[in-house]
C-alpha cells in the first residue's frame, strides 16, 4: 500500500508522515530520500536535484527543452534540457519499487497524480493536509527559528511553486479534494487528532486491502 500525503507548507506533512510510517512499520520517503536516490541512479549532483525537485521548470528551462526537442544538435547537456522530467520519472520509479515490497508513506511530489492516479495492483490512500496561512507561518517560524517575515515568504513561495508543479506535470489542481480519500485541516483539528484520524484510516485501509490468508482447508 502507498500512503500519499499532499500538503501545504507548515501544515504538518512531515509530522503526520512520520507518525503514519511508524504506525504501519513502513519507510517514509520525502525530499531527502529522493535527492539521494536521484544522485545515485541518474548521476545528478545533489545540489542540482535540490534546486529542481518538486518544482516546475521556469520560462528559460521550458525554452531550452522546446529547442532541444526540435533539434538534437544543440550543445546542451541532457540534465539541462530536461532535469525535471528525469526527476519526476525517477521519483515515481522509486515509490513503485518500494510499494512492491510492502507499505510505504510518501510526502509530496504530486500526490496520487504522480502514480497515474491508482496504479494497478497497488492500493493507494491519498491524504491532503491543509491549514490557514497565518497558522502555517507561525508553525514554520517556531519550528525553524526564523522570523515571521521569512516564514511568510517561504510559505508564499512554496505554495505557488507546488501549485505550478502540479499543474505543469499532472494537469491537476493540487487542492481539488475529489482526488483525495482524506482531507484534514490540521489547524482546526490539531496535529494530534489529525494524526489519529489519518492513522486510523491508513490502518483500516491496509487491513481491508490485504488479502486474507488462505488456510489448509481452502487449498486446492
Amino acid at each position: 500500500m502507498i500512503v500519499s500525503i499532499a500538503r501545504e507548507l507548515g501544515a504538518g506533512g512531515r509530522t503526520v508522515g512520520e507518525a503514519l510510517a511508524a504506525a504501519l512499520g513502513a519507510p517514509l520517503l520525502d525530499e531527502r530520500d529522493f535527492i539521494d536516490e536521484l544522485a545515485a541512479r541518474r548521476g545528478l549532483a545533489p545540489e542540482f536535484v535540490e534546486q529542481h525537485i518538486e518544482r516546475a521548470p521556469n520560462a528559460a528551462e521550458r525554452l531550452i527543452s522546446d529547442l532541444a526537442a526540435a533539434t538534437a544538435m544543440l550543445p546542451i547537456p541532457v540534465t539541462s534540457m530536461q532535469p525535471a522530467e528525469t526527476i519526476v520519472d525517477t521519483v515515481r520509479e522509486v515509490v513503485l519499487e518500494r510499494a512492491q515490497r510492502g507499505h510505504v508513506v510518501v510526502i509530496g511530489h504530486g500526490g496520487v497524480s504522480l502514480l497515474g492516479w491508482r496504479p494497478a495492483g497497488i492500493p493507494v490512500l491519498a491524504i491532503l493536509l491543509r491549514a490557514g496561512r497565518a497558522w502555517r507561518i507561525d508553525q514554520l517560524a517556531r519550528r525553524y527559528g526564523i522570523t515571521p517575515d521569512e516564514a511568510r515568504a517561504r510559505v508564499q513561495r512554496t505554495d505557488e511553486a507546488r501549485v505550478r508543479y502540479q499543474k505543469h506535470y499532472f494537469d491537476s489542481d493540487l487542492y481539488d479534494s475529489r482526488q483525495y480519500d482524506v482531507t484534514l485541516n490540521t489547524e482546526s483539528l490539531g496535529l494530534d487528532l489529525a494524526i489519529a484520524i489519518a492513522t486510523s484510516a491508513a490502518e483500516e485501509f491496509a487491513r481491508r486491502e490485504t488479502p486474507a490468508a488462505v488456510g489448509p482447508e481452502s487449498s486446492p
